[in-house]
C-alpha cells in the first residue's frame, strides 16, 4: 500500500511530468507564452481545490452564488486598472462594442452561461470530489464540438465516433460511482450540477471565441443579413466588457438561491482568507484561460483541458483523501481515449481544409 509521503511525491511527478510536457509540446512558441499556459493549469487546479477546502469541514462556507459574484467582481477590478492605466477607460463602456444592439447580442448570453457555469461547478464540489468532477469536466470538448455542430460546423463521421466512445467513458463513471455510493442522493445531485456546467462552459466558450475571433464564424453565418459584425477583441476588452454583467448574474442567483445572513455569519477569519486565496485564483484563471484560447486554438486548449484532469485527479487522490473506484479511473480513460480520437480526426479535416486555403471548420 502506497504511503501518505509515496502518495505526494508520485503526485508532485505527475505535476513535474506534465509541465515538462506542455513545454516540449509546445515549443514553437516562446517560453513566455509556454509559461502562462503552464499557470493557467496551475490556476485551473488551484481553483477547484481551494473550492473544495472553502466548502468542506470544517469551514462549511457552501455559498457558490457568492463565491462566484467575487470572482467576477475581482476580475473586473484588475480590468479597471488596466485601462485606466492605459488611458482608455471607454473600453469599460458596453458602446465600445459598436452599439448597446451589439453588447445585447454578443455579451449578455455569455453573462448568462458564464456565471452559471461557474456557480454549478462550484456547487457540484460541495455534492462530488475534485476529481470526479474535473474528469466529468473532460466531457466539455465534446459538448462544445455538439454546440459548434448544431450551429452549422460539420463534423466528419469519425469524429462522431469519438463522441460515441468519450458518451461510453462516461457513462462508464457515472455506473461505477452510482454503484459504490447506493444510489446516493447528494452523488447524483453533484452528477446533475456537474453536467450542466459542462454545457454552459461549452456555450460560453463558442460564445466568447466568436468575439475573439469573429473570422472564423462568418462563413457559416446563420443569422441573417442584419446580424451586426464586430472585428477582433482584445482578451482585457472582452472581460471589461463581460464582468459586470456575470457580476450581476451571479449575484442575482445567489439572493434568490442562499442566505445571505448565514453567509456572513460564516466569515471567520480562515474562511476570509480563503476567499482571498480563490479570487487570486480565479482572476487568473479567467484572464489566462481566455489567453489560452485565443492563443492556442481548440485542439490545443482541449490537450490542456485532459491535463488539468490528470493532475487534479493526483492531486484530489494524494492531498485531500479522495477514493476514486477503479471503474472510474478506467472510465476516465475511455473519455481520454474518444476525444483523442476525435481531436485527431478533427486535425486531419482541418489541415486538408487548411492546404484548399479554406477556413478551419472547428474552432474555439
Amino acid at each position: 500500500e502506497i504511503s501518505f509521503l509515496e502518495g505526494r511525491m508520485a503526485a508532485m511527478a505527475i505535476v513535474v511530468l506534465i509541465f515538462g510536457g506542455i513545454m516540449s509540446t509546445l515549443r514553437s512558441k516562446p517560453v513566455s507564452t509556454r509559461l502562462w499556459i503552464c499557470l493557467f493549469v496551475s490556476s485551473l487546479v488551484t481553483t477547484q481545490l481551494l473550492m473544495k477546502k472553502l466548502s468542506a469541514p470544517p469551514h462549511n462556507f457552501r455559498f457558490s452564488g457568492y463565491v462566484t459574484a467575487l470572482h467576477f467582481m475581482s476580475v473586473w477590478c484588475v480590468c479597471v486598472g488596466y485601462w485606466v492605466s492605459q488611458e482608455a477607460i471607454v473600453k469599460l463602456h458596453p458602446e465600445s462594442l459598436g452599439s448597446i444592439r451589439r453588447y445585447v447580442t454578443y455579451i449578455v448570453p455569455i453573462a448568462i452561461s458564464l456565471p452559471l457555469s461557474v456557480v454549478f461547478n462550484n456547487q457540484a464540489l460541495t455534492f462530488i470530489g475534485a476529481g470526479l468532477n474535473g474528469i466529468i469536466g473532460t466531457m466539455a470538448p465534446v459538448t462544445t464540438a455538439i454546440l459548434s455542430h448544431s450551429l452549422g460546423r460539420r463534423i466528419p463521421l469519425r469524429g462522431w465516433f469519438g463522441i460515441f466512445v468519450a458518451g461510453c467513458g462516461a457513462f462508464v463513471i457515472g455506473w461505477a460511482e452510482w454503484s459504490d455510493n447506493k444510489g446516493n442522493t447528494s452523488l447524483c445531485i453533484g452528477f446533475v450540477m456537474s453536467g450542466t456546467s459542462v454545457l454552459l462552459r461549452s456555450s460560453k466558450v463558442v460564445m466568447q471565441d466568436q468575439l475573439l475571433s469573429p473570422n472564423a464564424y462568418k462563413q457559416e453565418e446563420t443569422f441573417g443579413p442584419q446580424q451586426p459584425s464586430i472585428g477582433s477583441l482584445g482578451i482585457m476588452h472582452v472581460w471589461a466588457l463581460q464582468a459586470p454583467a456575470c457580476t450581476l448574474v451571479a449575484l442575482l442567483y445567489a439572493v434568490c438561491m442562499e442566505d445571505i445572513h448565514k453567509a456572513w455569519a460564516g466569515l471567520t477569519g480562515e474562511v476570509c482568507w480563503l476567499l482571498l486565496c480563490t479570487c487570486i485564483s480565479a482572476t487568473a484563471l479567467n484572464l489566462l484561460g481566455m489567453f489560452t484560447i485565443k492563443e492556442l486554438g481548440a485542439s490545443s486548449m482541449q490537450i490542456v483541458g485532459k491535463l488539468n484532469t490528470i493532475i487534479l485527479c493526483a492531486f484530489s487522490v494524494s492531498f485531500m483523501g479522495e477514493r476514486l473506484p477503479a471503474a472510474v479511473i478506467f472510465g476516465a480513460s475511455i473519455i481520454l481515449v474518444g476525444i483523442g480520437f476525435f481531436e485527431h480526426t478533427m486535425n486531419e479535416e482541418r489541415s486538408k481544409l487548411d492546404s484548399m486555403g479554406k477556413l478551419p471548420m472547428t474552432k474555439r
